[in-house]
Parts: structure tokens; C-alpha cells; sequence
């Protein structure tokens, strides 16, 4: 045990320790996932001279986080291997997450604990690398914990007042860009954000509260300006292709406490710190800042729950347990009882190595394509075919991923055939390339689809639309018929928004703001 202790006291080497850590189960587990090549083909279609469409026929927001579709075109600038690419992207963002909870903990030793209990975390770690949003989001969030923490460290003085203003407006800076990253998250760091100005109110002015609100978000304010006269809707279209669905509220919510209940069944340490750092927040009575953000990680939970979770396990949880893991070790930094921390430090080593399946001890071979209740290990199904192992081991001479999708979409690229229907379009989608219409069964690429009610034999995440008759065949041909009448002229009217060749026409224009009002929803049909 003492020489346990000595040991851990040599700061720099737990830092090595720490990062050579977080980097090598990185590198192990890294992969794509095959909802990320949706977003490559648009970052393509840019290339191409299209502009920021999926189908070069039509204007349609497929990406979710508009801040990491701009990194993606930044790296792509320089590369043309859009896997690479996000997984160099993802590895400097999740090195600079490290960095930055290194500045949250004072003690290396906690860094070094938390970066165990993060690759703990199935959850958490699966979404470091796969071409998805997490990984800025966890940077993001990062970023206003350490900011939001400093101010609140400082105290009433005035002559600290400048730079409490200046952690004030850092965390709403950071607060106006995690809604660019993802809309949903704004919920995630909406009560902590509402607090600061009741707490720290005689810091600004009424008008400089307003000015530096405004300014924190601009960047989504100007995003959401272009995504209205672009793509004439203010959210991607998968909000609108999962989230209007037509699907009793009960049903989905109960769906939402199906993804917790998976969770917990394969990843149990995910619930359970989230948990304990729930009522380390709300007992810590001296450090009240810290309960408001307990309070963001419940509204977000609610919110999971309330759209009915989502089929990638643990994925709309991550983002909670991140907080819950800086939150529980905030309390633990406050105890500062070496043996207890000790103690959990052993505890959490036989659970990394002991667990059936954890990040810290998946193999690279790792493979897993059960579903539970709808919801399925996303990367454990996908693994085989996307992980950067595969890609290092691949056969040069052949494409990657070697598998039926990247066949079919080479396959309808080089064919005379214009138009195909399909239910995943991420990799077939993106060999495909940037001149082919693909239609997608689930409505994720489709704004027309995307308004009609979800089939019965849905899945959670995967809510499939029965193709009107006629609706293949129109698409160029505004004179084909699409399903009842009533269909035709709710597509003649989206097509003015998306189709059009000039964007700012009075037509255009006004029929974006009748669309976005409802003015036609009574055209759409109804279970």
C-alpha cells in the first residue's frame, strides 16, 4: 500500500499514464459507424459543385450537427479519405476533452480516474470515433464545465469582476455552440445557463446580459437563418423524419424507458454513476451551481425518454454520463480521502477487466448484432466491417468496407438506372456517388416522406413510410400523380422550397413561411 501511495504521487507520470490510456483504447475501438457515410455524401455533394443536398435534385439538411459537418469540409479539404478523416477529427477532439478535464480535476490522480471510468463506459466510448457528432459535443461540454466551474470559484470582490465577467460570457459562448452542435443538447445546459444570470445578475447590466446572451448565439442564429432560406426548414430533416411521426406519445415513451432498461441490462455502470452523481449534486448544499447541472442531465434524460430513446445503445445517454463523471469526481476531490480513492480506483480496474464487455477489454474482433427492445449495439454490429483494424488489414485492391452496401452502391453508380430506393443509405448512399437519387425508405434524406406518418412495424430510430403510388415516378415530372390529390399539391408546394432553382423568388419565400406555420399539414394523410 505504501508504495502504492509514493506512486501515486508522481503527478507527471499519472498524466502519461492517463493519456497513453485514453489514446490506445481509442485507437482499439475506433470505427465508423454507417449512418456517418450519409453525412460524407453530403460533404461530397459540396465537392461535386451541388452544394450542401444528399440528392443533387433537391435542397435537404441530412446532418444533424451543423458545426461538425463544417469540421468534416474543413478536413476533407485536405483529404479525400472521409474515414480517415473522422477519425484523425474525432482523435484531436477526444485528446483535447482529456486536456481540458485535466484542467477541471486539480488532483492528476482523478484525471487518471476518470479517464478509466469514461473507457468504462460503453455508452460513452463507443461514440469517441464512429463519424458522429459526440465527440465535439463532449468537447463542447467540457469546455463550458470548466468554465462554468471558474466562475463560480471566484468570488464577490470587485476586483475579481472582470474576470467573472469574462468566464460569464466564455460559458455562454459555449453554451450558444453545443445548440450547434446538436439542437437537443441546448436542454442538457439550459438550467446551469438560466442560473448564472440570477446568481451573478449585478455583474452586467440589463442590456449586457442581453447583448452578450445574443451574441452566445449568433452562430446557431446565423445557421438557422441559411438552413430557412436554403433548405426552407430551420432543423435537419431527421428531426423531422423521427420526430413527426404520427406515433401515439404513450407508445414512445414507453419505448424511452425501454432504452434505459436496455442500458442498465449491458452497461449498468453507465446508469449507475449517473445516479450517484445525481445525489452527490443535490447534497452538496455549499456548492449550489453544481446542482443545476444535475438539473440538465434530468431534462435531458426526460427528453430521451419522451422521443422514445434511440436504436443505438447508450448513444443519447453519453452526453449525461460525461457530467455525471466530472460531478462524481468533483465529489470525490471534495472528500479527499486517499484510501477511498484508492479503494474505487480497485473496484473500477476488476470491473474494466471483469465485465463481460467493456471499451477497456473489447477485442478487435469484437462482434455483437442482437437487438434488445429495438435498441442494438451499434458498434458491435458494425465492427467487423468499420473498425480502423479492418481498415489497416484491409485488402488494398479491394474497396472499404468490403461488404454488400458498398457493392450495390458502385454497382447503381455505373449503371444507366437514375433512381433507387433503399433503406440504408449511408454506404450505399455514398458509393454511389454525388449524381444518382437515392429515396430512402426511412425518410432520413427524403422532405417529402419525412411529413408522412410512420408505418405500423416501425422500429425505434427506423420509422419507414409507405411510398405513395406515383411518387418514383415524379420525381422530374411534375406531371405525375402522386398518391390522392391532396398528396399531389403537398408535393407540388415542397417542391417549391426544395427544388427551386432560385431561392429567393416571392413564390419560394412565401410558400416557406406557409410550410413552416402548418398551413398545408391538412393535405397530409393521418392513421
Amino acid at each position: 500500500m505504501k508504495k502504492l501511495i509514493i506512486w501515486l504521487k508522481k503527478p507527471t507520470l499519472l498524466l502519461i499514464i492517463a493519456f497513453l490510456i485514453a489514446i490506445v483504447i481509442f485507437l482499439k475501438n475506433a470505427w465508423v459507424s454507417e449512418d456517418a457515410y450519409i453525412t460524407f455524401r453530403s460533404v461530397e455533394q459540396i465537392f461535386a459543385g451541388n452544394g450542401p443536398v444528399w440528392n443533387p435534385h433537391e435542397r435537404v439538411q441530412v446532418y444533424t450537427s451543423p458545426l461538425w459537418f463544417l469540421l468534416l469540409i474543413l478536413f476533407r479539404v485536405f483529404s479525400a479519405n472521409v474515414y480517415l478523416n473522422a477519425i484523425v477529427l474525432s482523435l484531436i477532439l477526444w485528446t483535447a476533452t482529456i486536456f481540458i478535464l485535466r484542467k477541471i480535476f486539480s488532483d492528476p490522480f482523478l484525471l487518471l480516474f476518470s479517464v478509466l471510468l469514461l473507457t468504462a463506459s460503453t455508452s460513452f466510448f463507443d461514440y469517441t470515433s464512429p463519424g458522429l457528432e459526440n465527440i465535439l459535443a463532449y468537447l463542447i461540454i467540457a469546455l463550458y464545465i470548466l468554465n462554468y466551474l471558474k466562475l463560480f470559484e471566484i468570488g464577490e470582490e470587485k476586483e475579481q469582476t472582470e474576470r467573472t465577467k469574462s468566464y460569464i460570457k466564455k460559458t455562454l459562448f459555449f453554451f450558444g455552440i453545443i445548440i450547434f452542435v446538436r439542437h437537443d443538447l441546448a436542454l442538457l445546459l439550459l438550467p446551469p445557463t438560466i442560473y448564472i444570470p440570477f446568481r451573478k445578475a449585478s455583474v452586467f447590466s440589463r442590456k449586457q446580459w442581453l447583448i452578450s446572451s445574443s451574441l452566445s448565439l449568433l452562430p446557431i442564429i446565423l445557421f438557422s437563418l441559411f438552413s430557412l432560406i436554403y433548405y426552407g426548414f430551420p432543423f435537419p430533416n431527421t428531426a423531422y423524419a423521427k420526430l413527426s411521426t404520427g406515433i401515439d406519445k404513450t407508445i414512445l415513451f414507453n419505448q424511452g424507458i425501454n432504452y434505459f432498461h436496455s442500458t442498465f441490462k449491458y452497461d449498468i455502470i453507465t446508469i449507475l454513476i449517473i445516479l450517484i452523481a445525481l445525489i452527490s449534486a443535490f447534497f452538496r448544499r455549499s456548492e449550489k451551481h453544481l446542482k443545476y447541472l444535475g438539473f440538465g442531465i434530468i431534462l435531458n434524460l426526460l427528453y430521451v425518454c419522451y422521443i422514445g430513446g434511440d436504436f443505438m445503445q447508450g448513444r443519447f445517454l453519453s452526453y449525461a454520463y460525461l457530467i455525471s463523471v466530472i460531478l462524481f469526481f468533483l465529489a470525490i476531490q471534495k472528500i479527499n480521502i486517499r484510501k477511498i480513492t484508492i479503494l474505487v480506483f480497485v473496484i473500477l480496474e476488476f470491473y474494466l477487466i471483469l465485465y463481460p464487455h467493456t471499451p477497456f477489454n473489447s477485442p478487435v474482433d469484437y462482434r455483437n448484432s442482437k437487438t434488445d427492445m429495438g435498441v442494438a449495439d451499434e458498434r458491435g454490429f458494425y465492427f467487423n466491417a468499420l473498425s480502423l483494424h479492418s481498415y489497416i488489414f484491409r485488402d488494398k485492391y479491394l474497396p472499404f468496407p468490403d461488404n454488400a452496401w458498398t457493392h450495390e452502391g458502385i454497382a447503381f453508380k455505373n449503371s444507366s438506372q437514375t433512381i433507387f430506393l433503399h433503406g440504408n443509405i449511408g454506404i450505399l448512399g455514398y458509393y454511389a456517388g454525388t449524381e444518382k437519387i437515392i429515396i430512402d425508405g426511412l425518410a432520413l434524406s427524403d422532405p417529402f416522406l419525412a411529413r408522412l406518418p410512420a408505418d405500423p412495424g416501425w422500429r425505434i430510430g427506423h420509422f419507414g413510410r409507405e411510398i405513395p403510388y406515383g411518387y418514383l415516378e415524379s420525381i422530374g415530372n411534375d406531371n405525375k400523380t402522386i398518391g390522392s390529390l391532396q398528396l399531389y399539391e403537398f408535393h407540388k408546394k415542397l417542391v417549391i422550397i426544395t427544388q427551386s432553382d432560385k431561392l429567393f423568388t416571392q413564390e419560394r419565400l412565401k410558400t416557406i413561411f406557409l410550410f413552416n406555420i402548418g398551413a398545408y399539414n391538412h393535405l397530409l394523410p393521418t392513421h
